[in-house]
């Protein structure tokens, strides 16, 4: 008796498998995340997703495909896609990470999935795909040109040298209450006797060190403009460490960037370049026309191109002519084949 009640309890288990399963995809989303936005080439980069039942009901039967964006390589194998087979109880989850690596600079976007339920004897089944949305930036990668480093270490050296020895790199614009968090050396011993109160200086710092970084895409090959965008990186981690201020300009599609320094300043500055298509918009020549223009006080230049022909030298030179100081000029020089 009890085996039959076991056998009937079975076959009305397999029916409903049979009839209901096939519905149960859409009751499966998946939640995903990933770790970073912005990444160094072959860094690793962290993909976490969930896998939700959301229905009253088991999932037996689920097989499901995830492919990380194109061009990604999943650590320690040699494609971009992972696979799983499971089965899912009612309001549960199934939550796992994937590793992954970018190769190279760019931009990487959405990856896919695809979810296939259905009875697991495979009579039915029913497939759903779906967007893994992302969009994660690889930034260009370090300058390891020996000649570039030793001649923008000395340039910035001397903009250090400069900042130090400026006799009153600060303008006072005015006072301000003493609030107990200010340096003692800060309070003007006058304003304050006047007052009644202690008073601070308030200081503006009008003439202290400013940089530009100037990214010239008109001219060279495209090795010579992603060399372009490695130095650009180069000179912006080297001003974010001496703490000077910098904008970025180009004339192409790298953009542009007010001046600023910080994490989120550099950040933003390598995701243009990372986004770049090494595309340019307008001549070197009214690039320094617009140099030249915006000019400021105790400004220095980077210079970033491929080799410069003599008339983009011509148009170093004008600039020179409007500037307090020698203009570093960087340029991305790769080595060619004899064949070439």
């Amino acid at each position: 008796m009890i085996a039959f009640v076991l056998a009937g309890f079975a076959a009305i288990i397999l029916i409903l498998e049979f009839l209901i399963s096939p519905r149960a995809v859409r009751h499966l989303p998946l939640h995903h995340t990933f770790d970073t936005k912005l990444a160094e080439p072959g860094e690793t980069v962290r993909y976490t997703g969930t896998l939700v039942n959301n229905w009253f009901l088991p999932i037996l039967y689920v097989y499901f495909f995830e492919y990380m964006p194109k061009g990604a390589t999943i650590n320690g194998k040699d494609e971009n896609h992972e696979t799983h087979s499971l089965f899912l109880l009612p309001h549960s989850r199934y939550r796992h990470t994937i590793l992954f690596t970018l190769p190279k600079r760019g931009i990487y976007r959405d990856g896919k999935y695809y979810v296939q339920t259905g009875d697991f004897l495979g009579f039915r089944s029913i497939v759903k795909s779906e967007k893994i949305e992302c969009a994660i930036t690889v930034m260009p990668k370090l300058c390891d040109d020996e000649n570039v480093l030793k001649i923008l270490g000395g340039y910035v050296g001397d903009i250090s040298v400069r900042r130090f020895i400026l006799e009153d790199p600060v303008l006072t614009v005015g006072c301000l209450d003493y609030t107990g968090r200010e340096p003692m050396k800060k309070i003007s011993w006058n304003h304050s006797a006047r007052a009644g109160k202690l008073m601070v200086k308030n200081n503006d710092f009008t003439v202290d060190a400013n940089a530009v970084i100037v990214l010239n895409m008109a001219s060279g090959s495209d090795e010579e403009k992603e060399k372009s965008l490695e130095i650009v990186r180069t000179v912006s981690e080297k001003l974010e460490a001496e703490r000077i201020p910098y904008q970025f300009i180009s004339n192409g599609d790298a953009g542009n960037l007010e001046e600023g320094f910080g994490t989120r300043h550099l950040n933003q500055l390598m995701t243009n370049l990372g986004r770049s298509m090494l595309y340019s918009y307008t001549s070197f020549y009214n690039l320094i026309d617009r140099c030249i223009r915006e000019r400021k006080k105790s400004r220095s230049y980077f210079i970033v191109s491929a080799p410069l022909s003599d008339d983009e030298r011509e148009a170093v030179a004008r600039l020179r002519h409007y500037s307090e100081y020698e203009i570093c000029v960087l340029e991305a020089e790769v080595e060619r084949n004899a064949d070439n």
